[in-house]
């Protein structure tokens, strides 16, 4: 009985395994991989810039600009 549960045992093991690896694995398609399409390309990094009040960084598409000086909010740009 003892060598039968322990005969169980690694056929399950054997068999999890077995179904991880196919998980992590691609799919065989006899092709090379082609490029991924356009949308799927990560973004272009953007300039990062830090607040005249507060010192955070934050994209300077979103920053706000007064004179020389960066700020994070109109609040911050109003105040300093």
């Amino acid at each position: 009985m003892n060598l039968v549960f322990w005969l169980v045992l690694v056929v399950l093991v054997v068999l999890a395994l077995k179904k991880k690896s196919q998980s992590v694995m691609p799919p065989e398609s006899g092709t090379t991989p082609s490029a991924p399409p356009a949308s799927a390309k990560e973004p272009a990094a953007e300039t990062m810039v830090c607040c005249a009040r507060c010192q955070i960084y934050l994209p300077a598409s979103e920053a706000v600009h007064r004179g020389q000086q960066v700020y994070c909010c109109d609040a911050h740009a109003d105040n300093s």
